[in-house]
Order: structure tokens, then C-alpha cells, then sequence
């Protein structure tokens, strides 16, 4: 089964292919002046062997344009494919990707979407170190990061025990856009 994957972070577009037990990955640092709205599609079309059957991204938390971005890619793949979606949160896939560990994704904000014991949560950069101190792995923006979340995607997508519950493309926000401090969430 041929499977798409796709992932956007800051500067970087992250592409991934499966298809018959082969893999093939490409991560694209953005120019200056170029947008990720202004490139995904194009590597996309250069980076495809085939139609994809599955297109996986990921629905947030992070920065609300790429996960826009992203979503909007991955719904125009399906309609024009006929393809199936995968779209996680990328918290849940980060934790999945390193087991055990804490994952962090930046909110450029002051402050980090976390998953800890189940619940999502914002905290500081000295509330991740005071983690790290207690020997907790952390993983993503800061600690360890993901070689490439596209292939993890896809990664994740094989392993899934029910893929089809994941197909939902509606974003995953901890805090809406409008948010501009910490002293304003009420998690």
C-alpha cells in the first residue's frame, strides 16, 4: 500500500514514502523567502512515485499555520487521490516514538505543549528541566528530537491497531490562536 507522509515545523517541510516494505524519506529546509504554503505542494509532486492510497499528518499542536497548512494539503491529497487519511496529534505520536519519554513542542510563546500522564498541558522551559533533573526523557522541540516525523507517521500508521478512528483532519489546538500568554490558559 502506497502511504504519504507528511510533516511541517519551523523552516522545515519533512516527506516520507512507503510502499512495499521500501521507505524513502526527504527533509527540506526552507530558503529565505520561501513558505511553506509556497513549496509543500510542489515537493510533494516531485517527492510521489504513485498516488498515495494513505496521507498522514499531523493535526497539532504547534504553529496554526502549518497545522492549516498541512490539513489543507492533506484534504485536497485525499479528494484528489481518493485517498484515506491518518492524522494523530503530535503529541500522542512523539510519545509513541519514544516510549517512556515527555514530549515538548514549542508554542512560541514562553512556554511548551506537553502530554504528561495522560494530559495535555503547557508548561516553562525551567518546568521541562526541572523534569529532565528527575531523570525524565524529553522529546520533540527540546531533548530528544524526532529524525523525521514524516517517517514516524507513516511508522505509526503501520502499527496503529485502528488507523481508520484517525482520520479525522479537524486541528488539534491546546490553546485557540488568539492566545497571547500563559497567565491566560486555563488547561
Amino acid at each position: 500500500m502506497a502511504i504519504l507522509g507528511f510533516s511541517l515545523s519551523t523552516g522545515v517541510c519533512q516527506l516520507a514514502w512507503h510502499h512495499d516494505g521500501e521507505l524513502k524519506e526527504q527533509v527540506t529546509s526552507l530558503e529565505p523567502g520561501q513558505t511553506h504554503a509556497g513549496i509543500l505542494t510542489r515537493l510533494i509532486k516531485e517527492f510521489l512515485p504513485m498516488p498515495p492510497k494513505v496521507v498522514t499528518t499531523t493535526t497539532g499542536p504547534g504553529s496554526f499555520t502549518s497545522i492549516r497548512i498541512q490539513l489543507a494539503t492533506a484534504i485536497g491529497l485525499k479528494i484528489g487521490y481518493g485517498a484515506q487519511l491518518f492524522c494523530p496529534n503530535v503529541l500522542d505520536l512523539l510519545q509513541w516514538a519514544h516510549e517512556g519519554a515527555i514530549p515538548a513542542i514549542d508554542s512560541f510563546r514562553g512556554d511548551y505543549f506537553t502530554k504528561i500522564n495522560d494530559t495535555v498541558t503547557c508548561v516553562t522551559a525551567q518546568e521541562l528541566d526541572t523534569f529532565k533533573s528527575q531523570g525524565k526523557i524529553i522529546c520533540g522541540d527540546v531533548g530528544q528530537a524526532p529524525k523525521n516525523i514524516a517517517t514516524n507517521l507513516i511508522q505509526y500508521y503501520l502499527a496503529y491497531p485502528t488507523p481508520e478512528t484517525l482520520s479525522s483532519p479537524e486541528p488539534y489546538y491546546v490553546r485557540t490562536p488568539e492566545y497571547k500568554t500563559r497567565a491566560n490558559y486555563q488547561g
